[in-house]
């Protein structure tokens, strides 16, 4: 602890803010870029949330910019807590050519053959190949990676929409952190919104169906009472397998693109 403290200037009684550095409500720790502090005006509480897919330490700072110097000593008391959650995270996998990324619950070798061309898979080889420009592989491997996730995630969608009688508006697939999918219910004519983490395309595909009957069955029981259990039972027979695979790996899913 002591090292640590050295390192945000934060020493015995008279501890001093430890240089940081202000984006809009974002501040980065210079002492260590790992720390950024996020300015949450209608948070209650100071909080620690580990970004896994970024490998950051999130702070929210409730209120003003002077709750900086209570989160900042919070931070200092949670260390060790923090330095268990960081080691505990998996191995990344960046977007480098020759590296291996998790896709449908498979590892494939991540190969750029030149700048020119249209990214492909080649299942029986297990590589996934996208052509880019110097320092342009991660950006489109991550924008491939979406659109067949996007794929996959709509044709699941439409499928269990329709067998429960029910339709879906919009389909969006993001960059989540804390959730693998969420769904807002229609109202009267109106279909619902579904919107999922583009990282479940790199889980195996029943973990990625078992997802969107999941939030289809949402379209009916906005909760997760024994009836919306009992509709996704007659779904799916994924539940209990789809359930016990992401509580075990789902950390794997955010270490996809992760950096070194």
């Amino acid at each position: 602890m002591t090292g640590f403290l050295s390192k945000l200037n934060l020493q015995t009684a008279n501890r001093n803010i430890a240089p940081v550095s202000r984006q809009n409500t974002v501040w980065t720790d210079e002492s260590d870029p790992r720390i950024q502090y996020h300015l949450r005006p209608r948070a209650t509480r100071i909080s620690i949330k580990i970004d896994a897919a970024k490998r950051l330490v999130a702070v929210t700072v409730p209120g003003q910019e002077r709750q900086l110097k209570p989160a900042q000593r919070f931070v200092s008391k949670k260390w060790d807590w923090i330095q268990v959650q960081l080691e505990a995270l998996p191995s990344p996998q960046p977007f480098v050519d020759g590296g291996q990324i998790l896709f449908e619950g498979e590892h494939f070798e991540l190969i750029c053959p030149g700048p020119r061309g249209r990214p492909n898979i080649d299942f029986d080889s297990k590589q996934i190949h996208v052509p880019a420009a110097p320092d342009t592989l991660d950006g489109r491997t991550k924008r491939f990676l979406i659109r067949q996730a996007r794929q996959a995630l709509t044709a699941s969608t439409e499928f269990h929409a329709s067998a429960i009688g029910k339709k879906v508006d919009k389909i969006s697939v993001r960059d989540t952190s804390s959730r693998w999918g969420s769904c807002i219910k229609g109202r009267g004519l109106s279909g619902g919104k579904i919107s999922y983490s583009w990282r479940l395309v790199c889980a195996p595909p029943f973990v990625l169906d078992y997802v969107a009957a999941h939030e289809c069955a949402h379209l009916i029981e906005a909760n997760h009472s024994r009836k919306f259990w009992d509709l996704l039972d007659g779904m799916v027979d994924t539940v209990k397998p789809a359930k016990k695979w992401l509580n075990q790996n789902g950390a794997l899913l955010h270490a996809v693109g992760a950096p070194y």
